[in-house]
């Protein structure tokens, strides 16, 4: 393979096709004009960097702030759960709950899981009771 030999900036030249032609047409840009349009790419060179940039930091902003509250939220998890386990058996059947039923109970009612209703009678029935229903 061949090289071409390195050419210096003043003996740059453009190449354009005419429209009605299959002649090439050699065009000279001054040195004014070449480092005018160096200093429009480095514009927008420099613009498309601070865009990504700008777009990357509220990225990591959002992330941040995703992450923090995530860790809120679990310690306020654990809070309620540790709040539960202090209770005494009898008070946990008071409210309807079962010892090994803690950490579902309080995992339900952070996620929005809605209590299933009895379809007769309408009410909820206690967590408490293991029911088994038929299909």
């Amino acid at each position: 393979m061949m090289s071409q030999p390195i050419q210096t900036f003043e003996s740059l030249t453009s190449e354009t096709m005419p429209a009605g032609g299959n002649d090439v047409v050699k065009t000279v840009m001054t040195f004014q004009d070449r480092q005018m349009l160096e200093l429009r790419a480095r514009y927008a060179r420099a613009e498309m960097l601070s865009n990504l940039l700008g777009d990357a930091i509220v990225w990591i902003g959002r992330q941040y702030r995703r992450l923090v509250s995530t860790i809120k939220a679990d310690f306020k998890l654990r809070n309620a759960e540790s709040q539960l386990h202090r209770m005494s058996d009898r008070e946990l059947a008071d409210i309807g709950l079962a010892r090994a039923e803690i950490p579902f109970a309080v995992r339900e009612k952070v996620e929005g899981i809605a209590p299933a209703l009895d379809s007769v009678t309408h009410t909820v029935p206690a967590s408490n009771e293991n029911l088994r229903r038929v299909a």
